[in-house]
């Protein structure tokens, strides 16, 4: 089992649509799960028609009381539409409080050949984010190539790379080249934290991801998908290989 959690510093740089983009894009010989563990919670089922509460995190949490286990785990997401399971939040106290009980990590040797894409939302300092970056693979912040996205980047990365790989997702354009961040990145960390790759802020194809009549179009079609798919495929080689350390790439 891998365990890559997606998250933000600042802002709402588009974490829940890259995370889902992703999901839908992961190889289909690997069985994938998109897993809503922000805190705040409550956006994936509303966005995507699912029910908000039935099963849900919530549902796993209580069910995970007595350990934790792949047939509760499963029992516990629903589907995106026409897409991999996906385990909803439904936001508010009692996301926060099932997120205190959850242990993911303790999936681990359950969930054969199974990755799980966990949408943090905001990385937080304290837990239970700081335990679910402990337990991930890697961690992949989505940032705008923004100075003041850069750098929160910056002030944060040696701390959140000190024990998994941090890979920076930079979505849209800005005055900063990718190249430049990566080299940043790389030197702030000692090649622990590098760009992943970077996405088109598509507001019309990430629309379009959450709906019936143009999820297909958009999956094949939409700038955002197109963009993401580099990002996705190297993302599973990495997952699938373990890399911990920084390949040298001019795909920055």
């Amino acid at each position: 089992m891998s365990l890559v959690v997606f998250g933000s510093l600042k802002g709402a740089p588009g974490v829940t649509t890259l995370a889902a983009c992703v999901a839908y894009q992961w190889p289909r010989h690997r069985r994938v799960a998109l897993v809503e563990a922000d805190a705040d919670g409550g956006a994936v089922a509303p966005r995507f028609g699912l029910h908000p509460e039935e099963p849900s995190l919530v549902t796993f949490a209580a069910a995970s009381r007595h350990g934790v286990s792949d047939t509760e785990f499963w029992s516990a997401c629903q589907c995106l539409p026409d897409g991999p399971a996906v385990l909803v939040a439904p936001g508010g106290e009692s996301t926060g409080a099932a997120l205190e009980q959850v242990d993911f990590g303790a999936l681990d040797g359950r969930l054969q050949d199974t990755d799980l894409l966990i949408d943090a939302g905001r990385l937080r300092v304290g837990a239970p984010a700081a335990r679910l970056r402990a337990q991930a693979d890697f961690v992949v912040v989505v940032i705008r190539p923004r100075f003041e996205s850069l750098a929160v980047l910056l002030d944060r990365a040696a701390g959140l790379s000190e024990r998994t790989p941090l890979l920076a997702v930079v979505a849209g354009d800005g005055p900063y080249p990718v190249a430049e961040i990566d080299a940043a990145l790389r030197q702030t960390t000692g090649d622990r934290a590098w760009v992943l790759g970077s996405v088109a802020a598509d507001a019309r194809g990430a629309a379009a991801l959450a709906s019936d009549a143009g999820r297909a179009r958009a999956l094949r079609r939409s700038l955002l998908a197109r963009s993401a798919r580099a990002v996705t495929d190297l993302l599973a080689h990495l997952s699938s290989a373990g890399v911990s350390a920084a390949p040298r790439s001019d795909a920055a």
